[in-house]
């Protein structure tokens, strides 16, 4: 009976440490509706803040405590501790989001861009400088790209996944379901083959192996069901956290949880009701507890960011 006793007492000692670390949970949010990046501290708020920011996509942690977010003109560095403009690369209309690669050289996104037809990426160095062009033809839409951890860029194409490499060749694909219009907005490769999508207007995370095919799909409960999964991000003990976006404009805090998070099996476990009065619409998410935000931060072979040396 004792040990019974103690054992119980051992899980709701875990299970409490669990809640407590995700009350103290502290990450960064892009606000589309808004255009406004954010920090929020859930164990001190003293610390968050809200800063406007040019239109865009995607955000990613960088060197020094910045934040690396994509504009519609190339891309800016800001500070994680206050939101402040750090440093920007604006000689690029057009790009539709940016990432920072492992080489530490920037990837840019655009469409029917640079003089060619389809989705164009391009490579710039430390100092803006163009040091690479890949071009993709024959694709009429483009949102976010990641680096796979073989060095190949997985891009989202509407309702299509791509894999294309450095030489322009198109290597895999895969093409998501769901609702009417599920528009893939972000995808995440694991060394294993599988690929994970949040699925836009799908309202659900999708998981394809290595021949394309879905093996899973999930959503969250009625309730909390997706309007529009976008930016997502697997944590450290393999669940996936993921922005549920609402619509366009700066009125939609209101409507929606719009950050939820999932077990590796679908079942939600989290999820962070955002205040109307500071959100609208949230499109991407750092969780950024136990990351080393002085270190730039790319996915690893299991998806989860890991800081690159």
């Amino acid at each position: 009976m004792r040990i019974s006793f103690f054992i119980l007492v051992s899980i709701l000692l875990v299970q409490s440490i669990r809640c407590q670390t995700k009350q103290s949970r502290s990450f960064l949010l892009r606000d589309e509706g808004k255009s406004q990046l954010s920090l929020v501290d859930l164990g001190s708020a003293k610390n968050s803040w809200h800063q406007s920011v040019p239109k865009g996509r995607d955000l990613q942690l960088v060197v020094n405590d910045l934040v690396l977010i994509g504009t519609e003109n190339g891309y800016e560095e800001r500070s994680i501790k206050t939101g402040k403009l750090v440093s920007r690369v604006d000689g690029f209309p057009g790009t539709i989001a940016a990432r920072r690669l492992k080489n530490k050289n920037t990837i840019l996104v655009g469409l029917n861009w640079q003089d060619k037809e389809g989705i164009t990426l391009i490579e710039l160095d430390k100092s803006g400088g163009v040091v690479s062009t890949i071009n993709y033809p024959g694709f009429d839409y483009a949102r976010l790209v990641r680096e796979t951890p073989k060095g190949t860029f997985l891009i989202t194409s509407n309702q299509l996944v791509i894999e294309g490499n450095r030489e322009g060749e198109i290597i895999w694909k895969a093409q998501i379901g769901g609702r009417e219009n599920p528009h893939a907005w972000q995808a995440i490769r694991l060394t294993d083959g599988r690929t994970i999508v949040a699925g836009g207007y799908g309202g659900s995370i999708q998981v394809f192996n290595n021949k394309s095919t879905l093996v899973r799909a999930f959503c969250g409960p009625e309730e909390e069901r997706g309007n529009f999964y976008s930016g997502l991000q697997i944590l450290q003990n393999g669940n996936i956290v993921v922005t549920n976006w609402q619509g366009h404009g700066p009125d939609q805090g209101n409507l929606g949880t719009q950050l939820l998070e999932f077990s590796p099996e679908g079942k939600l476990i989290w999820s962070w009701n955002q205040d109307p009065n500071y959100f609208s619409s949230l499109q991407g998410v750092i969780i950024l507890d136990g990351l080393n935000t002085g270190k730039l931060h790319v996915e690893n072979e299991a998806g989860v960011l890991t800081p690159v040396d």
